[in-house]
């Protein structure tokens, strides 16, 4: 197996270590000693068995001579799993030192090893027996790589007997050109956030940078905000002292705010390390209060993952009763006071640091009242399913509409509008209470997921509620209640505007939809709920469709399916335009009208075949389908296909269209819409397929027949059981009226009935029926039977 495909096939193990280890957990005053093993992954030797396996060939220039094969002896760089079984092999000579002297600290990390103790002779001891250990397993180490004294640098930090600062550094700008660039700068300072004061805020100029196109090479430009945050990072990165821990003593998290984000650091005496939240916020409304209990959480698990030990107290700067009312009404806060124990504070530390890490103030103005405002006006909102707000204030009317159907945006949308224009106290009452909690949510300090639909309804609000002077009051009231009252009348009355906006805006909206998917007369009426007149004289007035109306043709009796599956009928017709996939088979379920169609190069049984089992496996397995009398049709291996399948097939008359009426009408159909949809929703479309699906797409799930159905609604959903018709018949062959016969289904212009004694159902033209009410008792009797 060559090199190359071994790499493709390799299982990934994961990280073997979810982290780094952090220097600021040594404890304080104990010596140090660092190695550097040299040429680590060239001293790890394969299996003389496996070496095959990771062979690879030079060739030769211009085919000059045989081409080199060489095989790997030793771990090769650059597959998969070589840094994690680095580390299990460097650990194999670890470990035994670490069982043999339990009073030393072995920090191990790839090729990088530090070793500490509490006192001198211990650290030589663990040190020497380490030496002896890795060259047993062939490990060598750099004699000018090994560290002692006071001061050493690891894993890029500078660790001196107390403190454990970052290495002085520049951020080069000049090569940031580029995604990857600017992923790699973020990514190098993401690895120093635990040990300086780098907030999400002072991030997020780069992380924007990040956004948009995925590609490696795509192009990315250094902002201004992003400069000036660059330049505020260095200069924290330079004046940041972290201390090493103190096992006696224990651990605190000290919990600071920015203007958003808030951080915590885990505290002994001084900063030992910085932990952040996720720059992006876990659901669409982020509270402050929920946010701070998470980072409470994620730091408890950081100093037990790096300590060993949980912490007892948390400062956080809230006032003693917000703390108890946030533990009533969050679980995360339950969880830690109650659960964990731990004990909460608001008096921070007299030290620098945290004069440093407290330059944002917290202001809090209750904007949102819990309880209505005496004296203001009452203002009424409302959203209507089709995008439309009303509010109602005083004699003030005011309208929105959004690109959005939902009421709910509709309900956003509105609200941000009475915010804008009014600045008086208000008493706002809405009919939706998904729109009066957020607003409520968004009267404190709170995070909007930029994903969300709702962002920017959500963020304009926050923006408005910041900058108001006076409060507001928003609360939930029921709708269609038919309760006295002028509450209930002012709802009755927004949700009357709501309303009457959205059926001036309906023909408006049915007209961009009909230019964009060039639906047929009864989609239109159902979806924009307008009269049939006015659903013809869109179609009319369209310059696409006019050209296409095809004009009524005699109603017939062509025999038709009486329930999803029953009768299908195939064809093949040509579209030039699709080259050389011009052979589009077509096939028609005559009961739900369901078209399915495949574009092949040619009209042969194997296409036929193909195209079969692609309608099968979306719309199932009819019992009988009809074509014509054309050679692949006729051939024995379709009729062994079909016998396959148990599918029973009939053809109709030699050289006669017209026993193929519905799947004639269905190549008319389908080839009009191809053409109306070009310049519209087809532009979407890359090749023949796409055009044949999105056309299919129209016709099977926007256009509705008279039953206001689709006909993939029509074709996956029950039969609808009617109350059954009787009618008399009138036979040709002797000129008699015969019946009455149960009426099974009604089309334009024919009607199938099954009569009496007969072997199937017979259709006929509509003209030689008649219906007819059967008495009481003959009902009574028909049914029984």
């Amino acid at each position: 197996m060559i090199y190359g495909l071994l790499i493709s096939r390799c299982n990934p193990w994961g990280a073997l270590q979810p982290g780094l280890p952090v220097p600021t957990m040594i404890p304080k005053h104990w010596p140090l000693i660092v190695l550097d093993l040299k040429d680590c992954f060239f001293s790890i030797p394969l299996h003389e068995q496996d070496t095959q396996r990771f062979a690879f060939t030079v060739p030769s220039i211009n085919h000059q001579g045989p081409d080199k094969r060489y095989e790997w002896k030793v771990l090769p760089q650059g597959m998969t799993n070589s840094p994690a079984i680095c580390q299990l092999y460097v650990d194999q000579a670890v470990e035994p030192v670490r069982q043999q002297c339990p009073k030393v600290q072995i920090l191990h990390y790839m090729d990088d090893l530090l070793i500490t103790a509490e006192s001198e002779s211990h650290l030589m001891e663990a040190y020497k027996l380490l030496l002896l250990y890795l060259e047993k397993v062939g490990l060598q180490v750099a004699p000018e790589k090994i560290q002692k004294g006071e001061v050493v640098q690891y894993l890029g930090l500078k660790v001196t007997s107390e403190k454990v600062t970052p290495l002085e550094f520049e951020i080069a700008i000049d090569g940031l050109q580029t995604l990857n660039d600017f992923q790699k700068l973020c990514g190098n300072l993401n690895w120093l956030r635990p040990y300086c004061k780098l907030t999400t805020e002072d991030m997020m100029p780069l992380f924007n940078i990040l956004e948009g196109d995925a590609q490696l090479d795509s192009p990315r430009r250094l902002t201004i905000e992003a400069r000036l945050a660059l330049q505020k990072i260095e200069k924290q990165i330079k004046a940041m002292q972290m201390e090493r821990c103190d096992p006696q003593q224990a651990l605190e998290i000290l919990i600071f705010m920015e203007q958003l984000y808030p951080f915590a650091v885990i505290w002994q005496g001084g900063p030992l390390l910085f932990v952040y939240p996720h720059s992006h916020a876990p659901r669409v409304l982020y509270t402050q209060g929920i946010a701070v209990a998470d980072l409470i959480l994620t730091a408890i698990k950081k100093a037990t993952e790096m300590a060993g030990k949980t912490p007892k107290r948390c400062v956080v700067p809230f006032a003693q009763e917000a703390v108890e009312a946030f533990t009533r009404e969050c679980w995360q806060w339950a969880y830690i006071v109650l659960i964990l124990q731990i004990e909460i504070d608001n008096h921070y530390p007299r030290h620098p640091f945290v004069n440093f890490c407290t330059q944002v103030s917290i202001k809090r103005v209750q904007k949102v009242r819990r309880d209505p405002i005496q004296g203001a006006v009452t203002v009424f909102t409302d959203g209507a399913k089709g995008g439309t707000g009303a509010a109602i204030f005083n004699n003030q009317r005011y309208f929105v509409l959004t690109a959005s159907p939902s009421p709910q945006h509709a309900e956003l949308a509105i609200i941000a509008t009475v915010l804008r224009r009014e600045s008086a106290p208000m008493n706002i009452l809405s009919d939706s209470a998904y729109v009066v909690n957020a607003v409520q949510m968004l009267a404190t300090q709170c995070l909007i997921l930029k994903s969300s639909s709702v962002y920017s309804y959500l963020s304009e609000i926050q923006g408005l509620l910041n900058q108001r002077e006076h409060a507001i009051y928003i609360g939930h009231i029921r709708a269609h209640s038919n309760l006295p009252g002028p509450l209930t009348r002012g709802n009755m009355m927004a949700d009357h505007y709501s309303r009457f906006l959205l059926a001036c805006t309906a023909l408006e909206q049915a007209k961009e939809y009909h230019s964009k998917w060039h639906v047929n007369t009864h989609t239109l009426s159902f979806k924009f709920n307008i009269p049939r007149k006015q659903a013809e004289d869109i179609i009319r007035s369209c310059e696409k469709c006019v050209v296409t109306i095809v004009p009524k043709i005699p109603a017939g009796a062509n025999p038709r399916g009486l329930k999803p599956g029953h009768i299908w009928q195939m064809d093949v017709t040509h579209i030039p335009s699709f080259g050389r996939q011009s052979c589009v088979h077509v096939t028609v379920d005559t009961y739900s009208g369901v078209i399915m169609a495949t574009a092949m190069n040619k009209e042969g049984v194997q296409q036929v075949i193909q195209h079969c089992l692609q309608a099968f496996a979306a719309w199932g397995v009819p019992h009988v389908i009809k074509t014509d009398n054309g050679p692949a049709y006729t051939s024995n291996r379709f009729a062994a296909f079909l016998k396959e399948f148990g599918i029973s097939h009939i053809t109709g008359i030699p050289y006669n269209p017209q026993g193929q009426a519905v799947v004639e009408r269905a190549h008319l159909y389908l080839k009009n819409l191809i053409i109306k949809q070009k310049g519209g929703i087809g532009e979407m479309a890359t090749s023949n397929k796409d055009v044949l699906a999105l056309a299919l797409y129209t016709i099977n799930f926007l256009n509705k027949k008279k039953n206001g159905k689709t006909p993939a609604e029509m074709h996956t959903q029950s039969v609808d059981k009617e109350s059954i018709q009787w009618v008399m018949w009138k036979d040709l062959q002797d000129n008699q009226w015969k019946g009455p016969f149960p009426l099974l289904r009604r089309v334009r212009g024919a009607v199938c009935f099954f009569p009496q004694g007969a072997a199937q159902p017979i259709w006929t033209p509509e003209r030689r029926i008649r219906l007819i009410n059967l008495p009481a008792e003959d009902l009574e009797e028909e049914n029984s039977i």
